[in-house]
């Protein structure tokens, strides 16, 4: 089994907490209208947890902010009449933690941003974000129980609405775990999200999610069992649509070097402006990291979600996306390349008088980072490019240059 020096594993979880805290999801051209589908990932396991998701953090109040100038080729995903603009944003933030060592039987963490966003050719857009997060958490012999929220204000171009736009979603929850014997424990979760456009013409949607979980350690390495899901989803675009799904859920361990995480099966769902029963279809996904040495680690995800369309009358959308990336980390810096594929279907629940297309997604990235002044500055860049055939056929170059600081 892989099990690195003490001081080589200090360095390897803080390389690849940093590779985890400054992803380039700030050049992504954001899913906004798939984040109401997260609630149904609140039972996977983070590969990077506690302090070490948050830098490593010790107890108390911390300061920061960020910095950040991107260049976008195509901003509103236009297919004929590209338009490029320049965006520079600052966020400055605090965060509170009360229980660094993850011991305590009660902890508590927060996180507040502003991010003040101004863009070059489209003034009328300038504006502020409000971000923030919080969760509290109970830890006994035997029981765990978490609730927790979060909330972000949006000004990002969105694939499924096929154009920029402003909005805000909301997420709040809580889980929890019961350790039922030494190798056998339950885990169970409800979760809300819900988005609303300030954009005019697209329509937000509700999504609620109930889940049950047993899993059981056939191993030192596997734990497995099977998995009950109920979603309810409701919009005024597509309706209701309740769906019930059981998955069979894997998880594998292998020391400190592969992490692994999937759960697939079907799932059954009725929507309300559909005549007949329950229809079936696919449900599941995947995590997965692999830590080659100190120099190299893979990341992989395989995410299925099924949203109300924000755009389209009765139509929802399905969509398929699988990702990967390798990431080289060096003694203060890291280089990571990803790739990523999406397959977005949409199926009429009601009456429609147009056919909507498919779509069919595809980016690729480059990104560097850098920590300096004792890891309390870092500076990032980043190019990113993407490309949708379909119902709007377009493409787009992003360029991100940022810098970050605490204290």
């Amino acid at each position: 089994m892989f099990t690195p020096p003490p001081h080589s594993r200090k360095k390897l979880v803080a390389l690849v907490s940093v590779a985890s805290a400054l992803p380039a999801s700030h050049l992504h051209a954001q899913d906004f209208a798939l984040r109401v589908a997260d609630g149904d990932r609140a039972l996977v396991e983070p590969f990077v947890t506690g302090g070490e998701a948050l830098g490593n953090l010790k107890g108390g109040f911390y300061f920061g902010a960020d910095a950040r100038i991107t260049y976008d080729s195509n901003f509103f995903l236009d297919d004929d009449y590209t338009e490029s603009e320049l965006e520079g944003s600052i966020a400055p933030w605090v965060t509170y933690r009360s229980d660094p060592e993850g011991s305590a039987r009660y902890s508590f963490e927060a996180r507040y941003s502003p991010i003040f966003r101004a863009y070059w050719n489209n003034s009328d857009l300038n504006g502020v974000d409000h971000t923030g997060n919080f969760a509290f958490k109970f830890q006994g012999s035997r029981t765990t129980v978490t609730l927790f929220a979060d909330y972000s204000e949006v000004s990002s171009a969105d694939r499924i609405s096929g154009t920029f736009v402003q909005g805000s979603i909301l997420n709040y929850g809580i889980k929890g775990s019961y350790q039922l014997a030494p190798r056998t424990s339950l885990q169970a979760a409800w979760t809300a999200s819900m988005s609303d456009y300030d954009t005019g013409g697209r329509s937000g949607a509700d999504v609620y999610t109930t889940q049950i979980s047993g899993l059981w350690d056939a191993t030192e390495r596997i734990r497995i069992g099977p998995a009950l899901r109920h979603t309810l989803s409701e919009s005024d675009n597509t309706g209701e649509r309740d769906a019930i799904a059981a998955l069979v859920k894997l998880r594998y361990q292998w020391g400190e070097r592969l992490f692994f995480d999937a759960s697939a099966g079907v799932e059954f769902a009725k929507n309300s402006r559909l005549p007949g029963g329950r229809d079936a279809g696919p449900a599941g996904g995947l995590e997965a990291q692999y830590v080659l040495n100190e120099r190299w680690t893979w990341k992989s995800s395989v995410h299925y979600a099924t949203v109300p369309s924000p755009i389209n009358a009765n139509y929802i959308v399905d969509d398929l996306s699988f990702f990967t990336s390798v990431v080289r980390h060096f003694d203060r810096s890291s280089i990571e390349a990803g790739v990523g594929i999406s397959f977005t279907d949409y199926e009429a629940v009601g009456t429609v008088t147009t056919a909507r297309e498919d779509d069919q997604f595809f980016h690729a990235y480059l990104a560097y980072r850098r920590k300096f002044l004792n890891d309390r500055c870092g500076f990032d860049t980043a190019i990113r490019y993407s490309t949708n055939d379909g119902q709007k056929d377009w493409s787009q170059w992003q360029i991100s240059t940022g810098l970050t600081f605490e204290y």
